[in-house]
């Protein structure tokens, strides 16, 4: 793309200011060529870098292996595999930053990590319909829920992740807290792959509170809007509580039940 650039500047200097007609073939041709690797930068990248598999940063590489065990504790072999489709996530996304403050870098590989992980079993992983992602910087209000501040949501008619950085950092980070990264992930999840409905027995989120001692009314003050679904957090229980069986997860993630279930 860069040579075709070039070669519109090198034609276009000619023709405009040495009158050589001649060269406005030259000339269309380089500027169709500047045009189609323009728009089809991506698509083009893709093909270049297919069979090439991409890896992290070593800052990022050092930062999962630091914080996210299940990564640390998986072959060199698969933690290639989660960091080639990590970038190739981050890369399709649109990320969008508020209040005129850019995020830290980690929280895009954060939320690609988590995104993998979940379909690390499955050819689809792009999380494809849900293609932009809204970082702000503290609680917010939104057109769905205008009088309760909240930390994370899912906007599907405009294909959109919303959360708060240090809620999501502190959650990926600091033990204690709960993971809002992973709960966003995972809803988002059921909702681009899970079809059909989940049958769950009556007494699951007394099962949720008994594997982790976090009742579910402080789960909702925390994230702010009352959370009515248990799979976010059947989710997020299943990958930080060691041991724990939850079999509606596992059903749709059983790489989650054994680390040598992930698939490459």
């Amino acid at each position: 793309m860069v040579l075709s650039a070039a070669a519109v500047i090198g034609f276009g200097y000619f023709i405009f200011f040495e009158d050589r007609d001649d060269l406005i073939i030259y000339f269309a041709v380089s500027l169709v060529i500047l045009v189609v690797g323009y728009v089809f930068q991506f698509q083009i990248d893709q093909i270049m870098t297919r069979g090439v598999p991409l890896k992290l940063d070593p800052a990022m590489h050092n930062m999962l292996m630091n914080t996210a065990p299940q990564f640390k504790s998986m072959t060199p072999a698969q933690q290639l595999l989660v960091e080639d489709r990590m970038m190739r996530w981050v890369v399709k996304k649109e990320f969008i930053n508020k209040n005129e403050q850019d995020a830290p870098e980690d929280v895009k590989y954060i939320l690609a990590y988590y995104a993998i992980l979940m379909t690390i079993h499955q050819e689809a992983y792009n999380f494809e319909g849900l293609d932009r992602v809204i970082f702000y910087h503290h609680p917010f209000l939104s057109p769905r829920f205008p009088d309760d501040v909240h930390i994370c949501e899912i906007e599907s008619e405009d294909g959109t992740l919303i959360i708060s950085v240090p809620h999501l950092l502190k959650g990926h980070l600091e033990k204690g807290y709960y993971n809002i990264g992973l709960h966003l992930i995972a809803e988002a999840f059921q909702q681009l792959y899970i079809k059909e409905q989940i049958e769950w027995k009556d007494d699951i989120w007394a099962t949720l509170e008994e594997i982790s001692s976090i009742p579910k009314t402080l789960i909702d003050d925390y994230i702010g809007i009352p959370v009515t679904n248990p799979w976010p957090v059947a989710v997020h229980h299943q990958l930080t509580y060691q041991g724990s069986q939850i079999q509606e997860v596992l059903r749709y993630m059983p790489q989650f039940a054994n680390a040598s279930n992930v698939v490459i």
